[in-house]
């Protein structure tokens, strides 16, 4: 908030109308806390085209992102910056708003989710506090502003972003208001788009320790909402415990996969349902493939199954499956799993000797039959350690 580029954005508003302009949401929430500060937001008695002509006049580069809405993005020495004006609801149908715009900050705050997102602060670092989130800040509570089913009506992922702001500031202690209002209007989480929903649910996934927020969650319905199932904390839970142990950053694709405790056509239905990425559902469905089960599970005690297994599934997927099973485990597995993590990612796969062109010399025809014959010679190459040569390989075809 006080970085050079910052402040030129600052300075380029209160130029246009002295006062006009302050910090607010996240930003002035995290610096509060001493928690890191990633975006930056501006809210500004401006309209938007009075901050485009601010921006241009002090050789800023505004981007009418979300004009309508009353957002512009301003860049300032290649650093990124949402400036909004005031603005008060005038219709909302739990998933968007149309707004007016105004010049009274307190008329601003009400319609912001949270009392700790309505703190307010100029260039100076005064702090302006409408609605009462300071005394938020030291118990570490996200109270909703006002009447907490009316914020909730207004737009459903305010419900996800209860538990996700919990996950990450809160102190184990849910407002008894907000979660009666959830209780309430859970249905509504049906209304929201599932990309909306899955970048929420990544989030809290990504904190440090999202467990007891979780088991919430589900004690109130909302997993089985929103996946159709209460999901797995056991196995949830031994994942986070690797991360705590080991220093580890939260992976929220891993998570999710042992919060799910399913199975490939388990896994390929959330993935549909919540319009994953083509990445992100491969990334999931390698964890749970089970073409190498059983050399997953030898691997902790038989290096050579290990080998099998990071052939058949890859490094990623083997070293996920690998997580997985030792989080579920009742007793520790006979292998601390990093030193199986660490041989998949140093392990050189190396390269099957045989081509179809060497088939095709022994009179295959191009086509399924020599697919087949290729697939066969490669299990008998990887059940061998990858030992035979390709001569020794060819011979035993010619015998079959």
């Amino acid at each position: 908030m006080t970085a050079p580029a910052t402040l030129k954005v600052m300075a380029a508003l209160e130029a246009a109308r002295p006062g006009c302009a302050r910090f607010v949401g996240g930003c002035v929430r995290n610096a509060l806390m001493g928690k890191p500060v990633a975006d930056i937001d501006i809210a500004t008695r401006l309209d938007p085209d009075a901050v485009i002509a601010a921006a241009r006049a002090a050789g800023l580069k505004p981007v009418p992102t979300g004009k309508a809405h009353g957002t512009i993005t301003v860049i300032a020495d290649g650093d990124v910056f949402e400036v909004t004006s005031l603005r008060r609801d005038v219709a909302t149908d739990g998933r968007r708003a149309v707004v007016a715009f105004t010049q009274d900050w307190a008329e601003d705050a009400q319609r912001r989710d949270f009392r700790l997102n309505a703190l307010y602060a100029d260039a100076d670092g005064v702090i302006y506090d409408p609605t009462g989130g300071l005394d938020d800040l030291a118990e570490r509570r996200f109270v909703f502003v006002g009447d907490a089913e009316t914020r909730i009506r207004e737009d459903y992922l305010r419900i996800l972003r209860l538990f996700r702001f919990e996950a990450w500031y809160g102190r184990g202690r849910i407002d008894p208001a907000a979660l009666a209002a959830v209780e309430k209007l859970r249905g509504g989480l049906h209304k929201l788009s599932a990309e909306r929903v899955w970048a929420e649910l990544k989030k809290l996934l990504s904190a440090p320790d999202p467990r007891a927020v979780i088991e919430v969650m589900r004690d109130f319905g909302l997993l089985d909402l929103m996946l159709g199932v209460n999901g797995s904390l056991r196995v949830l839970s031994g994942i986070i415990a690797q991360d705590v142990e080991y220093g580890l950053a939260p992976d929220s694709l891993l998570r999710f996969v042992a919060l799910a405790d399913g199975g490939p056509e388990r896994i390929r239905t959330m993935a549909a349902k919540l319009k994953m990425s083509n990445a992100e559902a491969r990334r999931l469905e390698g964890a749970v493939n089970p073409a190498a089960r059983d050399d997953v599970r030898k691997a902790w005690s038989d290096s050579a199954a290990a080998e099998r297994a990071i052939m058949t599934l890859g490094a990623r997927a083997f070293e996920d499956q690998v997580r997985l099973e030792a989080a579920g485990e009742v007793a520790p597995p006979p292998r601390d799993w990093t030193l199986l993590a660490q041989f998949a990612r140093e392990w050189k796969e190396p390269e099957f000797p045989v081509k179809g062109g060497d088939l095709i010399l022994l009179g295959y025809e191009p086509g399924p039959m020599l697919g087949d014959a290729l697939d066969e010679l490669k299990a008998l190459w990887i059940a061998d350690r990858f030992e035979p040569t390709r001569d020794e390989l060819i011979a035993r075809l010619k015998k079959h």
